[in-house]
């Protein structure tokens, strides 16, 4: 009679599970989980969930990455390269809210014109053009009242507005034209 042949175990997470010494019941209660999964985990039927896996690193030291990787693999995790900059915020160095949010327009509008854009990646993207569009819209009325602001209140204008009433009072039909122009308060 041949001598039926046990397969090693199929992951590094539960290599080192059956290293673990209690009976289903005890990692039962120790894991709080139903003790069938125990021995799935152990025979290689099935692998943890992501909450049972966090219950196993916690409990027992398995990183959870083990149960991704083949026996005996390299746990550490590789180093992540730093990420470059995005295409976006090289280009926006330098520039303020509105011109960052014009850049943006244009790359919506670029990834648009993709052919192979899903119906709904197409949705989001005219939802999000509405979006930026009406930011531009207001940034814009906003920049433009903050500069009339400036030159309203600036002192040279006030000086300078006095002056020109000054110089039109002999002038009144003048002087009413010249104040409505400028929006004169007098």
């Amino acid at each position: 009679m041949a001598k039926k042949i046990k397969p090693g175990p199929k992951t590094e997470g539960q290599r080192q599970f059956q290293l673990i010494e209690g009976t289903e019941a005890e990692l039962a209660d120790k894991v709080a989980c139903a003790m069938a999964l125990i021995g799935h985990w152990r025979r290689g039927v099935r692998i943890p969930s992501d909450k049972h896996k966090k219950r196993l690193d916690l409990l027992f030291g398995i990183p959870p990455r083990a149960w991704d990787v083949e026996p005996g693999a390299n746990l550490v995790e590789p180093k992540k390269e730093p990420r470059s900059r995005s295409k976006l915020a090289s280009r926006a160095k330098g520039l303020d809210t509105l011109g960052i949010t014009k850049l943006q327009i244009d790359d919506i509008l670029d990834a648009l014109d993709d052919e192979d854009l899903t119906d709904g990646a197409s949705a989001k993207l005219r939802d999000t053009l509405a979006k930026a569009l009406a930011l531009r819209t207001r940034l814009e009325r906003d920049r433009e009242l903050l500069e009339d602001r400036f030159v309203r209140e600036h002192p040279e204008w006030l000086k300078l507005k006095t002056n020109i009433i000054k110089a039109l009072e002999p002038h009144p039909k003048a002087a009413k034209a010249v104040l409505e122009a400028i929006g004169g308060d007098k």
